[in-house]
Formats: structure tokens, sequence, C-alpha cells
């Protein structure tokens, strides 16, 4: 019996420890099921608010961006908008100044990497200067390219607009002529009106963004986030989507469909019915977004901003996959199953401890958080290095302006930033600055460059910090880019200078005075010179009024300027430093600077020159009409002179003629042969004298008549004048050539009289050839244009050459070859009378060329 107790009993302690083991063993698990539970629940809600911490600050920084392009965008509109060149420009247009403005665009566009095209238009809509960036360089449009932009409905809009105001337009894709450019060429215009010193307008300033560098910035931010990172318009279209055959939906026709509002309606829905809410969940995933509102950006800087898009939508989602992942659940499974095995306490404090480290973690990470967030929304940037020299944080401002990416900057001595000729001399002022750490400013008394990623430096000032973690030592550098300040002080100093040369080069004096009495404060050297002063200094002791030879001169001027507000060309009588008394003209403008005080720019030019020239021109003038009243008696004169001629000696002259043939005709056989050859002679004579006097009126018509100018083809009129000739004398054999196309302004009646004497003398005196040759042309001597004959026939002697164009002139017997000596002064009339001139060259015996020039068509 005692066996079967013993037995009994171990049985039941056996029973006790095992259900002692199972309700231990149960409450272990149990709580450790609990411990582990609340470690998930912990790390999921840690994991979220991590990512969603970061997508808030990935929104910022794009927001930032896009904030701070537009702002930039709207300084450099308003700095082409107020430029001295295009205000010069339009003041007078002339193409000196046109080209000054060019040069200014082109050198703007060079060094704004972010502008694709900058044009001004005018009132009408149409081109009148034009920067187009091409293959990455500036190029000024031709004149002859510029063109109508009357159908471009932002050109529209922003020449509707009041001055300082502003217009944004859609951010689209470029499109020439209908069509989407390929590749596409993502774009934002902005526009403002322009007016001149009088307040009209005249025109508008256009500038291309170039939306790619906003894009690939926004890219570059999603690629160091967890989601992504889209960005859309009003309309829910993708600007930046997940797929690029989603995005400019509203730019496609196939594409319509392609919207947000249509692949996350409800998140859509949240964001249109909730704009307050800046984050949320739906359908699992996160999202984060900012609406970018294009009007309000500029503050108070503008009066008024016209936008094409009414707002921009910066969108990150996070899927819901990614906030926690299976395998975190798994490993959790996995924990629990191993930890169930563990006893109790050593469960306990093993979760006690994970407990206390998760919460540790998500205090660091929002500290981190806070402190990437103050870093990050800093308009200049902060890089931070330890006492060896490494950079260990950068914020984006610092990626933006060096070029290099944050991986590429981490653990890099801080001299990767420093230009290369520098690098030695700054490690030995940063140890020296570890010596005695303070607060303090570099870059303001003297020039600082930093140098980027591609080896080009750009100007800076850095404020440096010391702070001490613990015994570590850290440099916190703040850096403001001030290229934009240097690039306008310098253009400041160029225009400055250019201004001073400008009116130290002019010929007419230039000066400045603030009394109304009192002396010059500024003047140019030919101020100096006009003054007969041996100095600017001494001439700027002297009073404007001692200057005015008549008394009070200077007080009726000064009253016309402040009634009218500015005199033009107004002649008064001034004296020199020397009492010598001159004419000058003066022009003079009242101003009024920022403190309000009153002004008074001019100019003065010395007429006493001028003025004498104007008297003897009235002298000439005079002159001239006494003259031309003696040369109408003349022409009078001879008109009564050729009706004489015409009248009085023909009548003879026909009498001598027609007696002479009556005799001949009735009477021949009462004379003898030689009274027969005498009365020939007489009648020969006669007829010879009548040809002389149709000669003289001919030739008095010529002087006489007025030129009616037309195209003329000089090559037919030579070619009616050879057929003529050979219709007068068909059997004989002669090469003619003529040029063709040979296109004169002229007189036509007359012009053919010059090719009749010319081409006839030229058939006449080629007679007794064999193979007679003629040729008229044209060729070009000393960049002028000559036309000639050319004839292989009797020629002449060149030492005679100056009796050729005199009326009745000959070089050959009238035995030899017939004619009057008339032809050629008939052609050298007309030929004056053309503007022209007309000489001969030959050689006896071998023939003869004459040359003419004509007055060429005046090209307006």
């Amino acid at each position: 019996m005692s066996g079967k107790f013993f037995s009994s009993n171990e049985d039941q302690q056996h029973w006790s420890i095992i259900r002692q083991f199972i309700l231990i063993w149960a409450l272990l698990t149990l709580a450790l099921a609990i411990a582990l539970w609340s470690v998930y629940k912990t790390q999921e809600k840690s994991m979220l608010a991590y990512i969603s911490d970061e997508e808030r600050q990935s929104i910022k920084s794009g927001s930032q961006f896009i904030v701070k392009e537009l702002q930039e965008l709207h300084d450099d509109l308003f700095y082409l908008r107020d430029q001295p060149a295009l205000h010069g420009w339009l003041d007078r247009e002339s193409s000196q100044n046109l080209a000054s403005l060019s040069s200014d665009w082109v050198a703007f566009v060079k060094y704004r990497e972010r502008y694709d095209r900058i044009l001004f238009l005018d009132e009408k809509k149409q081109e009148r200067v034009r920067v187009d960036r091409n293959q990455g360089l500036p190029v000024i449009v031709p004149e002859k390219e510029l063109q109508d932009r009357s159908n471009l409905y932002f050109v529209e809009q922003t020449l509707a607009l009041n001055k300082d105001s502003v217009y944004i337009s859609p951010f689209d894709l470029a499109i020439e002529q209908n069509k989407i450019e390929q590749p596409v060429k993502p774009v934002i215009r902005f526009g403002t009106p322009v007016f001149d010193h009088n307040g009209q307008k005249r025109g508008i300033i256009l500038v291309n963004y170039l939306g790619q560098r906003l894009i690939d910035r926004l890219r570059e931010i999603s690629g160091q986030t967890v989601g992504d990172l889209w960005l859309l318009n009003a309309e829910g279209y993708w600007l930046i989507g997940a797929r690029p055959e989603d995005e400019w939906g509203f730019m496609y026709p196939d594409r319509k469909d392609k919207r947000f509002a249509n692949d996350y309606s409800e998140a859509w829905a949240s964001i249109i019915e909730h704009p307050e809410r800046q984050q949320f969940m739906a359908n699992g995933d996160l999202f984060t977004y900012d609406e970018i509102l294009p009007k309000t950006l500029f503050g108070d800087i503008l009066e008024d901003v016209v936008s094409g898009d009414e707002r921009w939508l910066l969108v990150a989602r996070v899927p819901a996959e990614k906030l926690l992942t299976k395998n975190v659940l798994q490993a959790r499974l996995l924990a629990f199953t191993a930890l169930s095995l563990l006893s109790g306490v050593v469960s306990w404090f093993i979760a006690h401890y994970r407990t206390r480290r998760q919460q540790i973690e998500q205090e660091v990470i929002a500290s981190e958080a806070r402190f990437r967030s103050l870093v990050e929304s800093a308009p200049d940037a902060i890089i931070i290095v330890n006492g060896e020299g490494h950079i260990v944080l950068v914020n984006t401002q610092a990626e933006l302006w060096f070029g290099y990416t944050r991986a590429e900057l981490l653990n890099q001595p801080v001299e990767l930033l420093i230009p290369e000729y520098l690098r030695i001399a700054h490690q030995g002022y940063r140890q020296a600055y570890t010596q005695n750490p303070v607060v303090r400013p570099m870059g303001v008394a003297c020039d600082l460059h930093g140098r980027r990623k591609d080896g080009s430096e750009l100007p800076i000032e850095v404020t440096l910090s010391p702070l001490k973690i613990g015994l570590d030592l850290f440099i916190i550098g703040i850096i403001r880019d001030i290229t934009a300040r240097k690039r306008s002080e310098q253009l400041q100093r160029e225009v400055q200078a250019k201004y001073q040369d400008l009116v130290n080069n002019l010929r007419i004096g230039v000066y400045r005075h603030t009394s109304e009495s009192g002396c010059f404060l500024e003047v140019n050297p030919a101020i100096v010179t006009m003054f007969e002063a041996e100095s600017a200094e001494q001439l700027q002791k002297h009073s404007l009024v001692d200057l005015c030879r008549d008394a009070g001169c200077w007080e009726v001027f000064m009253d016309k300027i402040k009634q009218q507000g500015f005199v033009d060309n107004e002649e008064i009588p001034l004296v020199t430093l020397k009492h010598r008394e001159f004419s000058a003209s003066v022009t003079a403008a009242m101003k009024t600077d920022s403190s309000g005080n009153t002004y008074y720019d001019g100019i003065i030019e010395d007429i006493s020159e001028r003025k004498e020239t104007d008297r003897r021109i009235q002298q000439l003038n005079t002159a001239l009409r006494e003259r031309a009243m003696v040369l109408e008696s003349v022409n009078h004169e001879l008109e009564a002179f050729s009706y004489s001629v015409s009248h009085d000696l023909r009548a003879p002259l026909r009498a001598v003629d027609g007696f002479s043939r009556i005799l001949l005709d009735e009477y021949a056989d009462r004379l003898d042969d030689t009274g027969r050859d005498r009365l020939r002679r007489v009648r020969t004579a006669a007829q010879r004298m009548a040809t002389l006097i149709d000669d003289l009126l001919k030739l008095s018509r010529i002087t006489r008549s007025e030129l009616k100018r037309e195209d003329i083809d000089l090559s037919a009129l030579a070619a009616e004048v050879i057929d003529e000739l050979r219709n007068q004398e068909p059997n004989r054999v002669v090469q003619c050539t003529i040029q063709p196309g040979l296109i004169v302004w002229g007189d036509a009646r007359l012009l053919r009289i010059v090719l009749d004497n010319l081409l006839g003398n030229a058939w006449k005196f080629t007679s007794k050839q064999p193979e007679a040759q003629i040729e008229f042309g044209m060729q070009m001597q000393d960049d002028e244009t000559v036309y000639f004959v050319r004839d292989n026939g009797a020629g002449f002697d060149m030492a005679y050459a100056e009796k050729l164009f005199g009326a009745f002139q000959r070089l050959h017997d009238t035995n030899e070859f017939s004619g009057t000596g008339i032809g050629l002064a008939t052609a050298q009339r007309i030929i004056h009378k053309h503007g022209g001139r007309i000489w001969a060259e030959s050689k006896v015996e071998q023939g003869a060329i004459f040359y003419f020039t004509l007055e060429a068509r005046e090209v307006l």
C-alpha cells in the first residue's frame, strides 16, 4: 500500500508542476504577446510619424523652390523692364541703342540659364527685339525674322495690364506652328507692360522660363524620399507624374483621361472638399500636399498679378505597402515564438528595454526632424563641418548653389568648395579658427569665392559660428550667394562708365546746376573748351549769370524753365572766360531728386559758326535767285533766237535752194558745165546750211527739255537702232553684238538720240572696213557701271579728242565721211542731263570706243 501511495503522490506532484508550468507559461505567454503587440503598434506609429514628417519636408522643400524660382523670375522681369538700355532705345530707336539693348540681353540670357527667350513687343503685338537660346547659347534674332504675335493669348493678356502688373502663363508645353515642340519643352511665360518716362505704354516684356529646371529639381527631391512627388495643375492633370505618358494630358487629345482625379478619386475629393488638410490617408495610402497660388507668391510686391493657372498642387504619395512592410510583422511573430520560451522575468525586461529604446528613437527622430526643418527652410546655404574640417551636414540650398548632391558632399573636406588656388591657405585659416572659434563674418570687406562642382566660381559671404557638442567642436557656416548683387554692382559700374564716356565724348556741352543763378555742379570737357576755361574746376567757380552777355538774360531763361519744366534750343548770347562773345543754343530741363531737391540738367551748343553759315547761305540763295532770273532772261532770248532761226533763216535758204533747182531744171541747157557745177554747189551749201540749222535747233531743244525718267531696256533700244541702220543699207554686212538685259533709269526719247548718234557714227566710220564690227555693252570700272559702243572703223587721233563733243567740230573731211559735227555734242548734253559723263578712246585706223555713264536710280 505504501508503494502505491508514493506513486500516486509523485503523479500528483508531477501534474501539479505541469499545471503550474502551464499556468505560468500561459501567463508569461500572455504578457509577452501583449508586450510584443504593444511594441509593434508603437513602431508602426513611430514609422508613420517619421514618414509623415519626411513627406511634409519634401513638400515644403519643393514649394520653397517653386516660390523662390518664381520670385527670382519676378525680380529678373522687373530688372529687364527698368533697364536703362531699354528706355534709351524707347526714347530714341537708333541702331546704336538697339545694339546696346540686344547686347545687354545676350549677356543676361548667357548667365541666366533658366530662360529660353526674352522678347519685347510693341503695342501692335509686333516683335521688336528678341533673344533666343539656341543650342545653349543666346542668339539675337534678326529683324527680318521677327514675328507678329497677335494670335497669342498671353501677349493679349499681358498688353492689357497696368503698370507694375505681371502676367504668369499656364505651365504648359512650348508650341510652334500649332504643334507641340519636340522634344517637349515645358515653359512658363512671365510678362509685364513697359511704360516710357512720360507714362505712356510702349509695349511688353516677355520671358520664357525653362520649366524643365523646376521639374528636374522636384524629381531630385522625390528621389530622396520614401514616396513619389507629383505636380498637378488646378484641373488635376499631371505636370509631373509617375509615368511620362500620363503627363501633360491637357495638351494631348488622347490623354484627356490621364488625371490624378481618375486614378485617386478619394484623395482628389479630400483635397477639393478639405483644402485645409495638407496630409491625410486614403485607401491606405498617405497623401501630403501643398497648394501654390501664383497670384499670391509676391505678397505686397505687386499691385496686380494675372495668372493663367489658378493654382498648382504639389502632392506626395506613400503607398500602404511602404508604411509598414510584411517583413516587420513576420519578424514580430518569430520574436513572439522565440521569446515565449524564455522566462517571464527575462521576457519582461527585454520587452521593457525594447519599449524604452523605441521611445528614445522616436524622440531622436522628432528632434532630428525639427532640426532638419529649420536647416532646410533657411534661405542661405548651411554647411556644418567637424573639427577635422570634414562636412557632416548640408541643406538643400548648399546642393543647389554648389551643384553637388548630399552624398557627394558628406564626409568630404570643406576645401572641396574652395577654389584650388586657395585650398592650401584655407587649411591654415581653418586650423587657426579652431584654436580661437568665435562668431565672425567673412567676405564682407574683401572678395570671397566658392567653387561649384563644374569648376566655376561664385562670389559668397560666409558667417562662421562655433558649436560644441560634448567635447567635439563643430563649425556652422552660413553661406550667402551674392552673385546677383555683384552682377548688379558691375552693371551699375558699366552703365556709369558708358554714361560718363558718352557725356565726355559729346561735341556739345553738358552741364548740371542746382540753383537759378549759381555755378555749374558738373560739366563735360566740351563745355570747358567752349568757355575757354583751363579746367572744369575753374569754370565751376564762375556764376552762370556772369557768363551771359546781356543783363537779365539768364533770369528770363530760368523763368521759362519753371513755367514749362523744360526749354528747347533757346538762343542766348554768352561770353567765355576770355571775354569772347558767341551765340549758344541752350536746352535744359528741371528735375527733382528722391529728396525733393530741384536741379537742372542741360546742354549748350556753340552755334556761332552755324549762324555765320546760315548768313552765307542766305547770301548765296539771294545770288542764286538773281542768277536764275538772268538765266531765265537768257532762256527767253534763246527761245526768241530759235524762233528767228527756224523762221527767218529757213525762208532765204529755201529760196536759194528752190531757185537753184529751177535754174538747173529749166535753164541747164543755156549754162555751161562750170555754171551748172556752181549752181549745184550753191544748192548743196544751202541744204547743208538747213541741216546745220535743224541740228542747232535740236541741240537747243535738248538743252531746255525736261527729263521724263522711267525704267528703260537699253539693249532693246540699241537693237532698234541697228535694225533701222540695216534697213537703210541692206547691202552692208556688219557684225553687231548687243549685250542683253541692260536696264537703266532715264528718258527713253533722249537716250534713243544718244544711241542713234553713237551707233550711227560706228556704222558710218566702219563703212570702209571689209569685216565691220560694232559692239554695245556694259562693264564695271572702279565700282561704277559704264556703258560702251566699240567699233573697228577709221578711229581718230587722241590728240584731238577734246574737240569731239564741240558743236560743228569734225575730225574727218566731209568728202570722206558725211555729217555736221552736232551729233556728239547733242549726245554729251543728253548724258549730262542724266547726271552722267561721256568720253572716248581711239587709235587711227584701229577703231574707237565711246564710254558713258548714267545716274543710278535712288533706292528708297
